[in-house]
C-alpha cells in the first residue's frame, strides 16, 4: 500500500469521526442509515462484480481437466461470513447503523463495541497487502472499503462520544480505530509474503465478511416494516450503480 492510499483510508476514518462529533448533540440516524444504504450496496457489488469472479477463475481452469471442484475458496468466503457473525456479537451491529445510545453506558459495551469494530477493520486491510494493492481486482476493493470507513467510523465516534466521559480517552481510541485498516495491509503482507497463507484465501475471508455486512445493511434499511424509503432506495441504487460502472471503466 503506498503511503498516499494508507493516508487516504485513515483519512476516510477521520472524516466519519469529525462528522459524528460536528452531529453529537443532533438526532442523526436517517443520515447514518442513507450513508451505510449506499456504502452497503456499493460493498456488494464490487464483491459479486469483483473479487468472487477472481477468486473463482484460476480454480475453475485447474480443475476442468480434473473433473472436479476444488472447495477451498468457497470455505474460506464461509470462514469469513462466519467470523463477521461472531464480531456483531461484540458490536451489536452498530456498523449496520443500531445507535441505540440510551443502552451504551456499560464499559463492558463500549469496550465490545471498540474491540469488535477495530478487529473488523483489521479484516479488511489484510487483503491490501503491499504487494497486491495495485492488482485489477482490489482497486475496487480498496474503493469499497475506503467508503464503508465512513460510516463505520461515525457510528464507533457516536459511541465513544455519547459514553466516554473522558474525551481524551475516547479520541485516543478512535486514533487506534483509524490506523487498524493500514495496520491489517502490513498483517496480511507479513501471512503472504512468508507463505504463511494463500493470498486468495484472504480475498475470500474479506469477501465472507464483506458480504455479511452488506446483505445486512440492505435487508435493514426496510425496517421492521419491510418498506424501504425513497431516499433509501435511491441510494443503495447508487451504491450498485457505481460498482457496475467500474465493470465498464476497466
Amino acid at each position: 500500500m503506498t503511503t498516499f492510499q494508507l493516508l487516504l483510508l485513515i483519512a476516510a476514518s477521520l472524516a466519519g469521526i469529525f462528522a459524528a462529533w460536528l452531529l453529537r448533540n443532533k438526532t442523526h440516524s436517517e443520515f447514518l442509515s442513507i450513508l451505510l444504504s449506499f456504502s452497503g450496496a456499493y460493498l456488494l457489488g464490487n464483491v459479486v462484480l469483483h473479487l468472487l469472479p477472481e477468486i473463482f477463475a484460476e480454480t475453475e481452469v485447474h480443475t476442468a481437466a480434473a473433473h472436479h471442484h476444488d472447495y477451498t475458496n468457497a470455505i474460506y468466503i464461509l470462514v469469513g461470513f462466519f467470523i463477521q457473525l461472531i464480531i456483531v456479537q461484540f458490536t451489536r451491529g452498530i456498523e449496520h447503523g443500531h445507535l441505540h445510545l440510551h443502552e451504551h453506558q456499560s464499559k463492558g459495551y463500549v469496550a465490545g463495541v471498540f474491540f469488535g469494530l477495530s478487529f473488523h477493520a483489521l479484516m479488511e486491510g489484510v487483503p491490501l497487502s503491499a504487494g497486491n494493492i495495485n492488482s485489477s481486482q482490489l482497486q475496487p476493493l480498496y474503493a469499497a472499503i475506503l467508503v464503508h470507513k465512513i460510516p463505520e467510523a461515525f457510528a464507533l465516534a457516536t459511541v465513544l462520544f455519547f459514553s466516554v466521559k473522558q474525551k481524551a480517552n475516547a479520541y485516543i481510541l478512535l486514533a487506534l480505530f483509524a490506523v487498524m485498516t493500514p495496520l491489517g495491509s502490513v498483517v496480511g503482507n507479513y501471512l503472504t509474503s512468508g507463505n504463511l497463507m494463500d493470498f486468495k484465501w484472504l480475498i475470500a475471508i474479506v469477501c465472507g465478511s464483506l458480504i455479511h455486512i452488506s446483505t445486512t445493511i440492505i435487508f435493514e434499511a426496510s425496517g421492521k416494516a419491510h418498506k424501504i424509503g425513497i431516499y433509501k432506495f435511491a441510494a443503495i441504487l447508487a451504491g450498485a450503480g457505481i460498482a457496475l460502472l467500474t465493470v465498464f471503466l476497466e
